[in-house]
């Protein structure tokens, strides 16, 4: 079953997207430094979908770059009506001319609706924010022509990595009404966003605001034993973490869940799984109580320093 969207302003895509948006990179490839299931089966994939979905998660988030985790949606949804976000990737070349982004974005765009098995999808973010950097202006047209053409319902722009050099180069962009709807990584650890007043400014922008890297890939539910070597940094914040859930009675899950979940102007949070078990226990965490106010800043000035290695997953290899 094909599905016809309306374009959608940020207020409107926010309005229908559930508090927690089922990442699905896990149901494509194998994700997350403390994976220990591995991919599921599409069988299970299916299963674990049916788990959302029945428990009320109406909003799910993946990219052309998941894998076979477009394709595994398109066949769970038929016939259903969730908040799809996905996500792709180009790579033009120097002297690539408008026309020719334009052909390419619109030739990701349909590759991804037809494995999704839609007409048009929701939200379409790109996942690569360094073609930006070279072809802003004409990668920002090419999005705006495939919401005017009815392909998509809002463009979007994915943070890669929270760096400084990264957002300068973005800003512009991020301001645009062209994109819609924005994701950027957000935990205890990372509170990059949070400088100059940044996040402030997307929150009261009116875009839909998704959160994700809520448990930094997993590297959160580790204890200081279990972190690598090549993260040997992570053992000391970790530790300290660790100590302030003791103190204040408060999981660390709930703690990583409700930190983020409880800023002004977020909409939802990403969260992926692997297993049933999994999608219940974000479930729980999502529906979870707010932090006390003097944890929220204790975590706000003990973990403001913590080094860019940690926080930046894309650094840990």
């Amino acid at each position: 079953m094909k599905e016809e969207i309306a374009m959608q302003t940020g207020e409107e895509a926010g309005a229908h997207a559930s508090k927690l948006t089922l990442g699905t990179v896990q149901l494509g490839i194998p994700y997350g430094i403390r994976n220990r299931d591995g991919m599921p089966s599409e069988e299970d994939s299916l299963a674990l979908l049916q788990e959302a979905w029945d428990g009320g998660v109406r909003s799910y988030d993946t990219a052309s770059v998941y894998g076979q985790s477009e394709t595994i949606l398109g066949k769970f949804f038929d016939g259903k009506s969730p908040l799809l976000t996905t996500k792709i990737k180009i790579h033009p070349e120097p002297g690539a001319t408008p026309s020719t982004l334009e052909r390419a974005i619109r030739g990701e765009i349909e590759s991804s609706l037809k494995r999704l098995n839609r007409s048009s999808v929701p939200i379409v973010m790109l996942h690569n924010t360094d073609a930006m950097e070279s072809h802003g202006a004409a990668v920002t047209a090419a999005f705006r022509a495939a919401v005017r053409e009815g392909l998509i319902g809002q463009a979007g722009i994915s943070v890669a990595h929270n760096g400084e050099d990264e957002y300068r180069m973005l800003e512009r962009y991020l301001r645009d009404d062209a994109f819609g709807a924005i994701q950027l990584p957000m935990n205890v650890f990372d509170h990059r966003p949070l400088a100059g007043g940044r996040f402030r400014a997307l929150a009261t922008s009116g875009k839909t605001l998704f959160l994700r890297s809520v448990f930094l890939q997993g590297l959160l539910y580790m204890n200081e034993e279990e972190v690598p070597d090549k993260l040997r940094e992570a053992r000391k914040p970790i530790a300290e973490l660790r100590g302030l859930s003791e103190r204040y009675g408060v999981p660390v899950a709930q703690m990583a869940v409700s930190f983020v979940r409880d800023m002004d102007g977020v909409h939802s949070l990403v969260i992926g799984a692997e297993t049933i078990p999994q999608v219940r226990g974000n479930i729980a965490l999502i529906g979870g109580p707010p932090l006390p106010d003097e944890l929220r800043e204790e975590i706000l000035v003990r973990f403001r320093d913590v080094p860019e290695k940690v926080i930046t997953p894309h650094l840990w290899n």
